[in-house]
């Protein structure tokens, strides 16, 4: 090595950091300069597509592009969130998820790391899940409930949306809260468990507020407890789990962005805010209502640590309750 070489080495380091900096300045600076693609896991027509084609309207506007919506559903999610975690990461293919992003890994074999294939943007919106009952099944509390849990072991039955989905996992966490052991019946969404929880045909049943309101206000269902941390602005006066004694029973499904592994920090950064200000537009918060949602501003960190933390949270519960997918 030649006396100089020690002080070329760093030179030349530098030189390659300054331009792969440049670089990548040069190519968010300008973002975007093409449409936006942002994948839905899921059909047309469900929670997840609603909010993206709600996003897409208003950020595209804002951000002067065209934002399109791909469905790219099946396995749960999986083969829509590979899709993303394998696409070029310059901020042009982005997933919009509700929190079953989460949930697959300890339901399907996976081929990306939720953690370190994609990269958090932000919330979007949360919608509480509403445990409910049938108006005939002469059960007006969840003390009630649980008291009819404990003297018929495994004859209650509860209706859910899917296996592994947020609703079933709320109902598994309240049986092992409140000691007692409620059996599962999945549908094919929250309309046929809904419709057969108001025949009689099945007790109770658990899906998002805006799937169950109506049936409030009907008197064939009467709500027992609702999921988050405080009450629902949707449903004020519907008490939670935890005022009723089950702080653990704490599922709320969220929806957000994210992007592969690598997008530049800057191009992110941007999603991020252009988030946050089509959720704090009147019209949007107004929309999101109607649709059973309320906006959920946040940062990029913020969605990574409800990742980080939610993460092996569903994966304990799945395994305590031998949770799998036919």
């Amino acid at each position: 090595m030649s006396p100089h070489s020690r002080f070329l080495l760093p030179s030349v380091i530098f030189t390659l950091g300054l331009t792969f900096c440049t670089f990548a300045l040069s190519q968010s600076s300008d973002y975007p300069s093409k449409p936006i693609k942002f994948v839905v896991p899921a059909g047309a027509g469900g929670a997840a597509d609603m909010l993206a084609r709600v996003l897409a309207e208003r950020m595209g506007q804002s951000m002067k592009t065209t934002i399109v919506v791909e469905n790219k559903g099946g396995a749960g999610g999986v083969i829509g969130a590979d899709a993303v975690a394998k696409a070029a990461p310059d901020g042009y293919t982005l997933l919009v998820t509700a929190n079953t992003l989460v949930i697959a890994p300890s339901l399907f074999k996976t081929p990306y790391k939720t953690q370190s294939d994609l990269m958090p943007i932000g919330l979007i919106a949360t919608s509480p899940n509403i445990l409910a009952v049938s108006a005939e099944s002469r059960i007006n509390s969840l003390a009630e409930l649980i008291a009819l849990a404990k003297k018929t072991p495994g004859e209650v039955t509860y209706g859910s949306p899917a296996v592994g989905s947020a609703a079933h996992l709320t109902v598994e966490m309240l049986n092992r809260a409140g000691g007692v052991q409620m059996t599962h019946i999945p549908f094919r969404g929250p309309q046929q468990a809904i419709m057969e929880t108001i025949s009689g045909r099945i007790p109770l049943t658990i899906a998002g507020v805006s799937n169950l309101l109506p049936h409030f206000a009907s008197g064939k269902l009467i709500p027992l407890a609702v999921t988050g941390a405080i009450r629902s602005p949707l449903a004020p006066n519907i008490p939670t789990f935890a005022e009723l004694g089950f702080k653990q029973v704490n599922v709320t499904l969220w929806f957000g962005m994210f992007a592969p592994a690598g997008t530049p920090v800057s191009v992110v950064e941007r999603l991020n805010s252009q988030i946050n200000f089509a959720l704090k537009n009147p019209n949007t918060v107004a929309h999101l209502a109607t649709l059973g949602f309320e906006p959920a501003l946040s940062s990029s960190k913020e969605l990574a640590e409800i990742v980080q933390k939610e993460e092996p949270t569903f994966a304990a519960i799945i395994k305590a309750a031998n949770i799998k997918v036919d």
